[in-house]
């Protein structure tokens, strides 16, 4: 495997010496660079916003990852996917798990859509837990980086991850059409193959779509721990693998005044968490040793989800009303986690999720939407690692945006509010938070392609479940935690500033940001004993010296504070053919009021990109240069930097109706030894090493 990985990388930068000395070849002319009569590029869209305004309109900090961006991604997991983003991490656990960490916040602050709803999982329970939705056949990934409460509710306080799919259509297709994809990947044997197919006739149009990933355990520069244990096995991280299987169907019927769809799929995930298993000795967690599960084998994470979704959208249903859109959705996850003992945990999670938007016709030079959403959510969990209780939790949130063009001037305010009930089943305890968020932002286009942006918003976040009801031993993160029924809602007070150039062959993006969020829920560790030590007990909760670590749910105030750089540059543009260079660099700082850092906060990044197109021939450099990271919080340890190398390749071509992309890809080429700050496993399981990856995507 390692000659085919030193294969590609030479024959990528072989292939960028080539592309660079190539002559012009024959293209389609409005790809071909220097044409004189370029097609004006479409502005980019952002569907998960109700007015559906372009992106450079929007005051708020939107970045978006399109289709042809994603190409040069790793797919694996949707926060691989986005986490060279401005702003975006990964809270990676293993190759099959990695949530968005935006700004230094992630889990329960962080909402994860899929067209506008939410993937109704179980990730946000633990760290080692997957999000059940594919990026790979997505048009667009976006990103809200900041607050969204107020259109997606208090989970959404830290920002929003939307994938952007066809899964339900909303026009009926001129002609049948669709993609297929494959490639292989050898730090993991990785063989991955997918299909989309889109089709229509008359008033109806339908889609389907499916995939299928097996990868073995990945490839890593040394030992899985910093400092290996003897006979610890070198060049793999063990338990890493992962089988993925999701389908999908879609059928919409589409009018002349709106459409109607529907569809189902069916995701199904099995994968070893690599670090996390229950075969230590008995006495290294409990006295007795009854605690634990007493087996050598790992443990192995089993997820199927059935998923309903219904869209549909009506324009002019009723005098003052413009349009009025639905999206609603509703899930059964199971998630089952186990070793080679019977016994193990299973998590039930059946939610509906769903939203109505209304969007009024103009009043005065006011545009504006009115919406509702309900959430409801039961969830149920048996087992050695039920932490969290059976329990359920209903939503139910209104809100009101407006926008208004002034000159010069866009401006934008709004407020939403939700009261959310929940309930802890083994004793009918009931709790409830009513939140308020508001927010208010304008962008002023002071020059041509120049705009000064400006967000401010206060918004509050009703406490998760876990926050709420945790009782028991949380093996993934070696501790365990203790839920608190009386938290009170975080307040969050933020500001966001902007200023960017959008024209010419130079743009540019500065982001700088501040946020005070009072009541800020977090784990503590305690000292009962006094003696100066956190406390650790066994997984009965009693007093054990070499147990788990003992952590409480609290609150205390928090400041975030931060800067977002990009630059875009357009070095070449004629007969020899297109060259973009694109730099970028982010920063954030999590502290508590009082001292003490947060934990696995985002470390200093910046990186860089070459992209040159010349006829069928595309290639891209992209290097990301980590900083170590010794801002940390009590008994974390600080994680050394790295560089990330990465390189690619395409050929595409056509053949009869058919377009071929042939690409070949090169990861990690310095095979550094990576560890992510945000990552729990951080120092047992690194990220992959030195990959080489070929594949094909064909439309037609």
């Amino acid at each position: 495997m390692k000659k085919l990985e030193i294969l590609i990388g030479l024959v990528i930068f072989t292939g960028l010496s080539f592309c660079v000395c190539a002559q012009e070849i024959t293209s389609n002319p409005v790809d071909v660079p220097g044409n004189t009569n370029p097609t004006p590029l479409k502005p980019v869209v952002i569907t998960a916003d109700p007015l559906r305004k372009a992106q450079t309109t929007i005051p708020q900090p939107v970045s978006v990852l399109r289709q042809e961006g994603l190409q040069t991604r790793d797919l694996n997991n949707i926060g691989e996917a986005v986490s060279r983003e401005l702003g975006v991490s990964s809270a990676d656990f293993g190759s099959a798990v990695g949530r968005p960490v935006i700004r230094g916040l992630g889990g329960a602050r962080v909402r994860v859509l899929e067209n506008g709803i939410g993937t109704m999982d179980v990730s946000t329970i633990s760290p080692d837990h997957a999000v059940a939705a594919e990026a790979l056949f997505a048009d667009q990934i976006e990103i809200f980086r900041g607050s969204s409460a107020l259109l997606y509710g208090s989970g959404a306080s830290g920002g929003v991850v939307n994938i952007v799919n066809q899964r339900i259509p909303e026009q009926v297709p001129e002609e049948a059409g669709g993609d297929l994809y494959g490639h292989y990947g050898s730090v993991s044997d990785d063989f991955t193959g997918a299909f989309r197919l889109n089709a229509g006739a008359g008033h109806f149009a339908w889609h389907l779509d499916g995939m299928k990933r097996h990868a073995e355990n990945y490839s890593i520069p040394g030992y899985a721990e910093p400092e290996p244990e003897p006979g610890a096995k070198k060049g793999v991280l063990e338990n890493s693998d992962v089988r993925t299987k999701n389908f999908s169907s879609g059928l919409s019927y589409i009018g002349e005044q709106g459409f109607l769809g529907v569809a189902v799929s069916r995701f199904v995930n099995h994968y070893g968490v690599p670090g996390h298993d229950h075969g230590q000795d008995a006495d290294e967690n409990s006295h007795d040793g009854s605690d634990v599960l007493s087996h050598e084998g790992t443990t192995r994470i089993r997820q199927k989800q059935t998923r309903f979704d219904i869209k549909g959208a009506l324009d002019h249903p009723l005098p003052g009303l413009q349009k009025i859109k639905l999206r609603w959705g509703y899930n059964n996850h199971a998630h089952r986690e186990s070793g080679s003992a019977e016994d193990g945990t299973l998590l039930l999670n059946r939610e509906w999720d769903g939203r109505l938007e209304m969007l009024h016709q103009p009043l005065g030079s006011w545009d504006g939407v009115l919406g509702l959403q309900y959430q409801n959510r039961n969830f149920s969990a048996a087992g050695q690692e039920a932490f969290v209780p059976d329990s359920r939790m209903d939503s139910l949130g209104v809100f009101l945006l407006e926008k208004r063009d002034v000159g010069h001037w866009l401006v934008e305010i709004g407020g939403r509010f939700e009261h959310q009930w929940t309930e802890r089943k083994e004793d009918s305890l009931k709790v409830d938070h009513g939140v308020f968020s508001v927010s208010g932002g304008a962008t002023w286009k002071f020059l041509e392609g120049y705009a000064l942006k400006s967000n401010i918003s206060h918004t509050m976040r009703a406490p998760a479940l876990e926050e709420l009801y945790s009782g028991g031993p949380h093996l993934a993160t070696n501790s365990f935690e203790i839920g608190n029924t009386t938290l009170s809602s975080e307040k969050t007070s933020s500001i966001d500033l902007s200023l960017d150039k959008q024209s010419g062959n130079l743009s540019w993006t500065l982001n700088l940001f501040a946020s005070r969020v009072n009541d800020f829920i977090f784990l503590r560790e305690s000292d009962m004993t006094g003696d100066g030590l956190p406390d650790r007990v066994n997984t009965k909760g009693l007093p054990d010296s070499h147990g788990l670590l003992l952590l409480n749910y609290d609150q205390r105030n928090a400041n975030f504070l931060g800067a977002e750089f990009e630059t875009n540059a357009r070095l070449l543009n004629d007969h020899r053919g297109k060259l973009d260079l694109r730099l970028w660099s982010d920063y954030v700082r999590g502290r508590l009021s009082g001292g003490g850092y947060l934990p696995r906060m985002t470390p200093l990044r910046f990186g860089g990109s070459l992209d040159y197109i010349h006829g069928p021939w595309r290639s891209r450099v992209d290097v990301m240069r980590v900083h170590k990271q010794t801002d940390v919080a009590a008994l974390e340890t600080n994680t050394d930097g790295y560089t990330m190398l990465n390189a690619q390749l395409d050929y595409r071509f056509d053949w009869g109706r058919m377009n071929y992309n042939l690409f070949i890809r090169g990861s990690n080429l310095l095979n550094e030894e990576a560890r992510r700050h945000t990552s729990f496993l951080k120092d047992r399981a690194p990220l992959p090493g030195r990959s080489g990856l070929v594949g094909i995507r064909i439309n037609f």
